[in-house]
Parts: C-alpha cells; sequence; structure tokens
C-alpha cells in the first residue's frame, strides 16, 4: 500500500490541510483539501495510491497558534471544523491567506509520513519509505512568495521598515 499520512507528535489537536495535483483545476492544476482534524498521537492517512514523484503542499495548525507552514499561498477556510475541497485558486465565505509548505516527494519513494511536533514547525520532518535515495524534482509551477531574509552577516545593514 502507497500513501500519504500526517502524524501528530504534539499534545495539541492539529487540524491540518494539503494541496495535491489535479487537472480539473485551472489555471493551477492542484486542488487543497482539509481540515483534517489529528488528535494527539494520531496518525491519518490523506493520500491513497503512488505518491512517488508527486509534489504536495500542506499547512496545520493548533489552538496555541502553533503552525506548519510553508511561503507558498493560498486561501483556506477560517474555521477548522468544516471539511472543504477547492482549487488552488479559490476561495468562498470566510477564509484567509496562509502560506503552505512544498512536499516534493521523489519518485523511489513508496510512503510518505509528515509528522508535526513542536520542533519541526520551521522544518520539515518525515518518515519514508525508500528504494534508492532521493533527487530533486521538477518545480510544480505554483509561484512562491519569496521569504525575508532573518540573518544578516555582521556588519550588514539591517533594513528598517519605515512607518507610514
Amino acid at each position: 500500500m502507497m500513501s500519504l499520512f500526517f502524524t501528530n507528535n504534539t499534545s495539541n489537536t492539529i487540524y491540518a490541510a494539503y494541496a495535491y495535483p489535479d487537472s480539473d483545476c485551472h489555471p493551477m492544476n492542484y486542488s487543497k483539501m482539509g481540515w483534517y482534524r489529528l488528535e494527539p498521537g494520531d496518525t491519518r492517512e490523506i493520500w491513497s495510491g503512488s505518491v512517488g514523484g508527486t509534489t504536495f503542499y500542506y499547512y496545520a495548525e493548533d489552538h496555541s497558534r502553533n503552525t506548519w507552514r510553508g511561503t507558498y499561498r493560498t486561501r483556506l477556510p477560517r474555521n477548522t471544523s468544516h471539511d472543504f475541497h477547492w482549487c488552488w485558486n479559490d476561495s468562498r465565505g470566510s477564509s484567509r491567506r496562509v502560506g503552505m509548505r512544498r512536499l516534493a516527494i521523489d519518485s523511489s519513494v513508496e510512503n510518505y509520513t509528515v509528522e508535526f511536533s513542536r520542533t519541526n514547525q520551521s522544518l520539515l520532518s518525515t518518515k519514508t519509505t525508500r528504494r534508492a535515495l532521493p533527487s530533486k524534482s521538477e518545480d510544480s509551477g505554483i509561484n512562491r512568495i519569496p521569504r525575508r531574509p532573518t540573518r544578516f552577516k555582521k556588519g550588514t545593514p539591517v533594513p528598517v521598515k519605515s512607518k507610514r
């Protein structure tokens, strides 16, 4: 069985969403689904079938304001208690803009688990079953919002935001 899983390794309930390739969606060929409720210690299969060679995106949060996010912007529903299934560019009702994290899975991977923990909110931690070492996969075509630099070399001027 080949699948994509989410695992909650925190002490809080997590609400997660993910995006997957969908040729029925235009102009961005991705659908996004959620909210998946993961109690502490839960593992949930979110994608059944071949994951190898696929690029997914995901976002997760808990009620303590912890988030697992990335730089690929889209809109998701505000209310985490309602299920949704939208195309990437869709938004309905009360939605908010979030950044999803890119997850490019190598073609040699059979199963993939995204682990949500306190230590990987800004870093990705995964368990995989591989047949070979991973390699870079091609870009998905989804536009990434560049991150602002967070570290500066000693002696480099730090940009200051002007208040207007």
